[in-house]
């Protein structure tokens, strides 16, 4: 009967264990799975030596629950892949991801956040 109890109880409370992960996990996976669709929306794909830098950015404005501003720094990172080939770096360097990194810092500085869901750039905004 002791047996049985203790392989109840441990069942249990791997069951409680199992359900405390699974309910702690839709929010942020949600972030991410948005994220992750959103990036490659705007070009930044899974391979690209930027897909972690976009993720980490649009993620963590998902995470704020701005979507706008996830969206144009999205838009930034794809947008920066051309900009920083241009300005002579090699995809693949570390020069590159400081170049994308730098636009999208900057591009997230200039966002209207609180409750505009526009996306208005302020450095656009009259």
């Amino acid at each position: 009967m002791i047996r049985f109890r203790s392989v109840a109880a441990i069942a249990a409370g791997s069951l409680l264990a199992a359900a405390a992960v699974y309910a702690a996990q839709p929010y942020s996976s949600s972030a991410q799975d948005r994220a992750e669709k959103t990036c490659r929306d705007y070009g930044v794909t899974p391979n690209s030596s930027i897909w972690e830098l976009c993720l980490s950015h649009v993620t963590r404005a998902y995470e704020w629950d701005e979507p706008a501003l996830a969206r144009q720094l999205a838009n930034t990172a794809g947008n920066a892949q051309g900009s920083c080939r241009d300005q002579g770096y090699d995809t693949g360097s570390s020069g590159y991801r400081a170049c994308v990194n730098r636009e999208m810092e900057a591009r997230s500085h200039l966002e209207i956040l609180g409750d505009d869901r526009s996306g208005e750039n302020v450095a656009q905004a009259q």
